[in-house]
């Protein structure tokens, strides 16, 4: 009997990270306490993660993925994404790209503009990619983060605190409606939070994978953006709720 109700909190979770103990109770049958039990039995067994008001898989759980597996994932998606982004990139403008590898595709779409910009970025990879290009590139200093590509530490921060841009595009590696956006570490939400501030228009480019997940260190709110720049594969659930936080694109 206990086997089987876990499995369908298991399942129940898997849909509805936002399912309550409450509504759990009733529709098992059983006291909030049990559901309590049970849900304490499975975290400790490391199949679930409670936050102030989610109940998540420990696969949404997420921890950083190397870039040469990030790169193959949801491809097509973050092209997609990147094409919308060239909308709000404007000839003159100082540009700030995340590390990323959605951030990457914009580097591409602008590699072959017809006008200039200058890029600033925290991305090694993103740089590389410009060097051939008729854009100013600036690479903010810091340490290499082995295995990503990216820029942080004390030199980032400093920079970031000391510059504005016209436009900052900002990722993220995980987002849930109702708490916000997350990175790995409390150093790299610190970088993509100054990030945000440096920007006149701050967009976060972000595909439907991250949604309903989460990671260790809140960056922000949804509200604090600009719009949030994202594939079609979204539900329209999810639009409408993103939607009462900002403009979705």
């Amino acid at each position: 009997m206990k086997r089987k109700r876990q499995e369908y909190i298991i399942n129940r979770v898997a849909g509805d990270s936002s399912v309550t103990i409450e509504l759990l109770a009733e529709e098992l049958n059983v006291s909030e306490m049990t559901v309590r039990r049970d849900l304490k039995e499975l975290e400790d067994d490391e199949q679930i993660i409670r936050t102030s008001n989610s109940i998540l898989l420990k696969d949404s759980f997420l921890n950083e993925v190397p870039f040469v597996k990030k790169q193959l994932v949801n491809i097509e998606e973050k092209r997609l994404i990147a094409k919308k982004s060239m909308q709000f990139i404007k000839p003159n403008q100082t540009v700030l790209l995340d590390a990323g590898t959605t951030t990457l595709e914009i580097c591409k779409l602008l590699k072959n503009t017809d006008f200039t910009v200058r890029i600033i970025t925290n991305d090694i990879k993103a740089a590389a990619e410009l060097i051939d290009s008729r854009h100013e590139v600036i690479i903010l200093g810091g340490t290499v983060q082995q295995n990503i590509g990216s820029m942080y530490g004390a030199q980032t921060i400093d920079v970031l605190k000391n510059i504005k841009v016209n436009v900052s595009f900002v990722g993220t590696q995980a987002m849930m409606i109702g708490e916000g956006i997350f990175a790995p570490t409390i150093e790299k939400a610190k970088v993509k939070s100054l990030m945000m501030d440096c920007g006149q228009n701050t967009y976060l480019v972000v595909d439907s994978s991250k949604m309903n997940h989460t990671s260790f260190a809140k960056i922000s709110d949804f509200d604090e953006f600009t719009a949030i720049i994202t594939d079609d594969r979204l539900s329209q659930q999810e639009i409408d709720a993103l939607s009462s936080y900002t403009t979705v694109i």
